[in-house]
């Protein structure tokens, strides 16, 4: 049991140490899963089921799954966390741990590549679509502000992601 509970700690630790502060507050209800595009999409290891992963002391045998790539980053999870866990934060720590292992599909490729390239690890255009509803043409994000771009091509060229050579 001793061991278990060590596993559980590490794995609590070391998401909490790269940024998933509130994974201790997690009560699997559900809200934010039910409301994440990814798991829509069928990412298996989003929201809910990362976090219940890690809580469970699953770290090592989750590093490889790509599912973290999959988050849009909408923030839609830690709108309606009824318990403050801030899942979005979760992901993003379970994939700087993954960079920092440099443990991540090659399937996930792609998506570090959009992230690099616009600051979103899924991306498409969304200008139309705003258009259409008489929102402005750019959102306020990575995608259009060439600042943060740069800042994010930084931190992954700073990175041991940046020596796999990808970028």
């Amino acid at each position: 049991m001793r061991i278990i509970q060590d596993k559980i700690n590490e794995a609590v630790s070391t998401i909490m140490a790269y940024g998933g502060h509130g994974i201790r507050n997690c009560v699997q209800c559900g809200a934010c899963s039910a409301v994440c595009p990814g798991v829509r999409a069928g990412f298996p290891l989003l929201c809910r089921n990362l976090i219940r992963h890690l809580l469970n002391g699953e770290l090592e045998e989750i590093i490889e799954d790509a599912s973290s790539w999959g988050c849009q980053a909408c923030n839609r999870c830690t709108e309606v966390c009824p318990q403050g866990v801030r899942p979005q934060e979760v992901v993003f720590a379970f994939r700087r741990y993954q960079a920092n292992q440099l443990a991540f599909s090659t399937s996930s490729v792609t998506s570090q590549m959009n992230l690099f390239e616009t600051g979103h690890a899924v991306y498409t255009d969304p200008t139309e679509a705003r258009k259409k509803v008489g929102l402005p043409e750019k959102t306020p994000t990575s995608a259009f502000d060439d600042q943060a771009k740069q800042e994010i091509q930084t931190l992954i060229n700073n990175s041991p992601m940046g020596e796999l050579g990808l970028f």
